[in-house]
């Protein structure tokens, strides 16, 4: 949380806004916004910063609270973003750019939240595209079109989401492409077509830009084509590429290896090797279990090897906090069938 606090001590410290990029920060005051970029008056000159390139903006008279709802909210902790977004009052923010901002990051904790539990997707959807015909111009806009795609895959609304997807595959940058095609990958996925899968997600992993933000979508299109593998029962390729992940990738990510885990055991039950699997899903239920979406389905499996095994008191476990934390979650619906 380094970065947070020198933000925070930054904003504090003088009247500006305060654009934090993934490697550097930037003060002044924001003139002006688009989907594509934010453009910000320094003491004697204007800079333009694409938005691919901002992970977030604290602005000038901001309220504590709200800047405290985005670093929950970025740290992927919603429940404590969206709790403390509601104790904020929009009638007494009169700037647009902050009103802006507490909406959108309401939308998104929301929509978050629906995915992960499967819980309320529609009203989730909802909410993100009233943000969307409300700030067109948004600097938020493209993720919001990404999201709203996730949602629509969620409900099962898959055309409607390639619709989103196709959105932000007009953003200019390599990154941004990338990561719209593992997001039509995944889709591809859900829906079982598992050849354009595949083929989706090798586009993404041939594509040759260098840049950091692009190489955190090759791996995650190197997961993706992990779980087409496990669908084609082509497990050996599959554990071969999930573990290299796994080593590759920061131990604290818990949403690469929450989904690395969960793969790398679907692939050895297939196998038939079951206390490696269950191996693997432990990982997830006692390291990324604020992983929700992940969780779930360790918790699934987790119930299912623990009975085989006879170990009863854990099954019951696993199968309880299944249906209590994540009742909606189609992973609940099937362990109850």
């Amino acid at each position: 949380m380094a970065t947070a606090a020198w933000l925070i001590a930054m904003s504090a410290a003088t009247a500006l806004d305060t654009i934090k990029t993934k490697t550097s920060g930037f003060l002044g005051k924001i003139v002006d916004t688009s989907p594509l970029k934010v453009e910000l008056q320094l003491s004697n000159s204007r800079k333009e910063i694409p938005v691919n390139q901002i992970e977030t903006i604290f602005y000038d008279n901001e309220p504590g609270l709200l800047k405290n709802a985005k670093l929950a909210i970025l740290a992927r902790r919603y429940d404590d973003g969206l709790n403390t977004l509601f104790r904020l009052k929009i009638e007494e923010i009169s700037r647009e750019e902050i009103r802006e901002d507490m909406e959108f990051y309401t939308a998104l904790a929301t929509a978050q939240l629906a995915i992960a539990r499967s819980d309320k997707v529609a009203d989730a959807g909802r909410l993100m595209i009233a943000f969307t015909k409300d700030y067109p111009n948004s600097y938020h806009y493209f993720q919001a079109c990404e999201i709203l795609g996730d949602l629509l895959v969620a409900n099962a609304s898959y055309a409607a989401a390639e619709e989103y997807y196709a959105k932000v595959a007009k953003a200019p940058w390599p990154d941004y492409q990338m990561k719209v095609s593992v997001a039509i990958g995944r889709a591809l996925l859900a829906q079982g077509k598992l050849d354009d899968a595949l083929k989706t997600f090798e586009k993404v992993l041939a594509n040759q830009s260098d840049d950091a933000l692009s190489q955190t979508q090759r791996q995650a299109a190197k997961i993706g084509k992990a779980a087409v593998l496990v669908a084609m029962n082509q497990n050996d390729e599959a554990i071969k590429l999930i573990e290299s992940i796994i080593h590759q990738a920061d131990p604290d990510d818990a949403l690469t290896q929450g989904r690395a885990y969960n793969i790398l055991g679907n692939a050895l039950r297939q196998k038939s090797k079951d206390k490696d699997a269950l191996m693997a899903f432990l990982h997830v239920d006692l390291l990324y279990s604020s992983n929700a979406e992940a969780h779930a389905e360790a918790l699934y499996n987790l119930a299912e090897l623990w009975e085989k095994f006879h170990k009863m008191d854990r099954a019951v476990r696993a199968r309880q906090i299944l249906e209590q934390q994540y009742k909606n979650s189609p992973w609940a619906q099937r362990g109850g069938q």
